[in-house]
């Protein structure tokens, strides 16, 4: 089931918290909101096994709000890990935000947003529940391989709408090449000379909303699909934190911003959704289209 941020609020990631009935496995690169933090110590006291794997060098966060998460988590009973070595330096983040109940026996979260008060209360994002028993048994291998600094391997491969990189950019170009228009939302737009390219045979299909703020490498890195016909606009609020890519057919939703580090080097997961889920993020889009801002050739 798709939720949309800031509507949904963070009462969909506190009820898969909460329906665990033996273990919970979280993956999250920030993890502070209150009420998230309040779910994981009311399990904890209820006897259920809560694993927490965290990045420990967010980039841009001061280090002083990672030691309090630390301590936030610590109080609330969860065992905290701390992502491998091969994802936390300085060319690789543990940027992954997902929750899986019960070693995969039970439903698993696919977020866009960081578990913060932001990601529920000021930015887009998107959240997905899965009931597949086939998605949750996998995201519990890859979290329990990682967990124990062990590489996934194939178990990372082995559902195709599950993305889970290290790997992500084969994925995300099927998506955008699929027939018809492509919309995306993203906070980053790096130079992935084959993302670029299959948005530059797009043209005037394809519409691209990114944040104001966004970076002048960037906004360089978008001039040349601007001059192939592809449509870009700025939004201001809420902050479109999303990664989010949205076809006829097809849509994506994940942690991976199109980025090199982030689709080839960083722990990432998302899904490729069908259904009714293209049809509320396409609707989502054009509503924000309409109050975003053009993006000046």
């Amino acid at each position: 089931m798709l939720y949309i941020e800031p509507n949904a609020g963070v009462e969909p990631v506190v009820k898969v918290i909460q329906q665990a009935r033996h273990s919970v496995e979280i993956n999250a690169w920030l993890i502070d909101d209150r009420a998230i933090i309040n779910a994981i110590r009311s399990d904890a006291r209820r006897g259920v096994n809560v694993q927490v794997i965290a990045e420990s060098l967010p980039q841009g966060v001061p280090y002083m709000r990672v030691v309090r998460e630390y301590q936030l988590l610590a109080a609330a009973g969860a065992q905290l890990r701390w992502a491998p070595p091969r994802f936390t330096h300085r060319f690789a983040q543990d940027h992954a935000k997902y929750i899986v109940d019960d070693n995969g026996k039970g439903p698993a979260l696919i977020s866009t947003a960081n578990f913060t008060y932001a990601g529920f209360h000021k930015n887009r994002d998107y959240l997905w529940i899965s009931h597949n028993p086939t998605v949750a048994r996998v995201l519990a291998k890859v979290f329990q391989a990682d967990w124990n600094r062990r590489h996934a391997g194939a178990v990372a491969r082995s559902v195709p709408n599950l993305v889970i990189s290290p790997g992500g950019e084969k994925a995300l170009i099927e998506v955008i090449e699929q027939p018809g228009p492509i919309d995306m939302q993203s906070m980053e737009f790096g130079y992935i000379p084959r993302i670029n390219y299959v948005f530059e045979r797009k043209g005037k299909l394809a519409r691209i909303i990114v944040p104001a703020d966004l970076s002048a490498y960037d906004r360089g890195n978008l001039a040349p699909l601007i001059h192939h016909g592809v449509q870009v606009r700025f939004m201001n609020k809420p902050y479109p934190h999303a990664k989010m890519l949205v076809g006829n057919r097809l849509a994506f939703i994940g942690s991976q911003n199109i980025s090199w580090v982030s689709l080839h080097h960083n722990r990432e997961v998302g899904i490729i959704l069908r259904g009714r889920a293209v049809k509320m993020l396409r609707q989502q889009f054009d509503r924000d289209w309409k109050t975003s801002r053009p993006m000046q050739k």
